[in-house]
Order: structure tokens, then C-alpha cells, then sequence
């Protein structure tokens, strides 16, 4: 598996909120960018935003687990989607489940691939169907 250190995110416009974008930029192994700060409005249309993510070489951090998932954007066609599944994500949520992914060995796995951030676990969406869960 490869290393890596940095996970390189565009925060979606459902996870806006500045307490939030405060707490991940806390998490010292992210690089967070909100999709405004990456020339895109709020509004933009899903398949564009996945698109700019990868184009920056970015994950896309989103609570949108309805239209962006891994049926719409099966895993290997996108530069990798990290959701949120919690109906109101707050800043303490968004914090803890990232931190506890990050501090997983999985982490790396999440470029190209959907990975859902659970209460307790993160689940892996891969390529022919595959997953990989884990709790933290």
C-alpha cells in the first residue's frame, strides 16, 4: 500500500459550515480547500464538482451521500469521494471521523475510491464491488 501522509481535500458546499472548514484545517495531516477557494460556486452541478476534485489531484469531502455515491460515481472514475453519512454533520462529528480515518492504515485507500465515514467505522467502496470496513 502507499504512503501517504497529506490527504489533499475540496470540502463540498453541505459542509460549509466555518466551524467546520476551522476544525479540518486543525487536523494537521489535511490540505483542505473549500470549493470556493477552488474557483467553483455553491450550486455547482455534482459531476462537475467530482471532476475539479480530480483535476486538482483532491478528495472531495462531502455530506451529500444521495446523489454522490458510489453508485453514481463508481469507484476508479473519480480522484476519490469521503462522505460524511450523518443527516447534520457538525463540526465535532466532521473532526472526529476524519481524525480517526486518518489515523487508520486505510487512509491511502481513499484516492479513486468512495469512502463513507460511519459512527464507529468507515467503509471502502472499490473497484468490482469490493469494500473494505473497519471500525475506529
Amino acid at each position: 500500500m502507499a504512503y501517504t501522509r497529506y490527504l489533499k481535500l475540496i470540502v463540498d458546499e453541505d459542509l460549509l459550515d466555518p466551524e467546520i472548514i476551522d476544525a479540518l484545517k486543525g487536523i494537521g495531516v489535511l490540505h483542505v480547500k473549500t470549493l470556493l477557494e477552488c474557483e467553483l460556486r455553491q450550486g455547482t452541478k455534482d459531476k462537475t464538482l467530482v471532476a475539479k476534485a480530480k483535476a486538482k489531484r483532491r478528495l472531495l469531502l462531502t455530506a451529500n451521500y444521495v446523489d454522490i455515491n458510489e453508485r453514481v460515481f463508481p469507484p476508479c472514475t473519480h480522484g476519490g469521494i469521503i462522505l460524511i453519512d450523518h443527516k447534520q454533520p457538525t463540526a465535532k462529528i466532521v473532526r472526529e471521523r476524519i481524525r480517526a480515518f486518518c489515523a487508520s492504515s486505510q487512509k491511502a485507500l481513499a484516492k479513486g475510491h468512495v469512502t463513507y465515514l460511519k459512527e464507529g467505522k468507515f467503509i471502502i467502496h472499490k473497484l468490482h464491488k469490493e469494500r473494505i470496513e473497519e471500525r475506529y
